[in-house]
């Protein structure tokens, strides 16, 4: 499996930490990716965006999945309008 990874080309658009760490983690598995495997996961993951793709590899890991799944992209926090102390004090509740 090692040299499957020694071999591969550089993709343009594909996440290459993203891949290695899905190839690293299907062999600490004992049930490492084919070279057919692997050529499906990269088409896979070239659908999105190198942040998404890492996001669908830590899901799959932290999920100990043995595939890549389609995950949406956690939704990103706005902040707050309001500081606590204005939270805490408000008596807007009581009129």
């Amino acid at each position: 499996m090692l040299a499957l990874v020694k071999e591969r080309q550089i993709i343009i658009g594909l996440n290459d930490e993203a891949i290695t760490e899905w190839i690293e983690y299907r062999k600490e598995k004992g049930k490492p990716l084919s070279a057919r495997a692997l050529a499906m996961s990269e088409r896979f993951l070239l659908k999105y965006g190198e942040a998404h793709q890492m996001w669908l590899v830590e899901c799959a890991i932290m999920n100990d999945w043995q595939g890549l799944h389609v995950v949406d992209e956690p939704k990103e926090q706005t902040t707050r309008s309001t500081k606590l102390i204005d939270d805490l004090t408000d008596t807007s509740w009581a009129h």
